[in-house]
């Protein structure tokens, strides 16, 4: 265990059981081998030694857990690299389009495919297609509203 560079709790109760473990183990000498000396400066090792694994093996760990929870890192690993890149989202979103699901799931797909294709990766006809296959598949739906009143796609953005 590395020790810590600035004063902490840890730390303190860390050096006064050690001081008490030492101190106790040199009195019991010099007054004649005291068993009691020897029994207090062995209680003192132990908790010494317990407080040691505790902080390292639960206390620590739990707190780090605690502090990624409430920050936002969660259970898992918190690596930029695992996001995924522009072409497996694309590649996703277009499955998801290739296999029909839910429509809330469908229509959300293609709206994003559709913004991708549209700022991203300009691609004007690709985004009409997406949007083409969907308005399609659900003639009704509220949300792709915005597309049926322009012929689709709005190629300002």
């Amino acid at each position: 265990m590395k020790p810590d560079p600035e004063p902490s709790i840890s730390r303190v109760v860390r050096v006064v059981l050690g001081t008490a473990t030492i101190a106790l183990l040199v009195l019991a000498f010099v007054a004649g081998r005291q068993a009691r000396l020897f029994a207090a400066a062995a209680a003192f090792g132990t908790i010494w030694w317990t407080w040691d694994f505790l902080m390292a093996h639960v206390f620590l760990p739990l707190g780090d857990w605690m502090m990624g929870t409430v920050v936002g890192g969660g259970l898992g690993p918190s690596d930029a690299t695992i996001r995924p890149t522009l072409d497996e989202l694309v590649a996703l979103l277009e499955r998801h389009l290739e296999r029909p699901t839910s429509q809330k799931v469908d229509i959300n797909a293609a709206i994003r495919l559709e913004e991708i294709y549209r700022t991203v990766r300009p691609n004007p006809e690709a985004a009409r297609r997406v949007i083409a296959t969907v308005c399609e598949r659900y003639p009704d739906a509220p949300e792709l509203a915005r597309f049926a009143e322009g012929d689709g796609v709005d190629e300002s953005g």
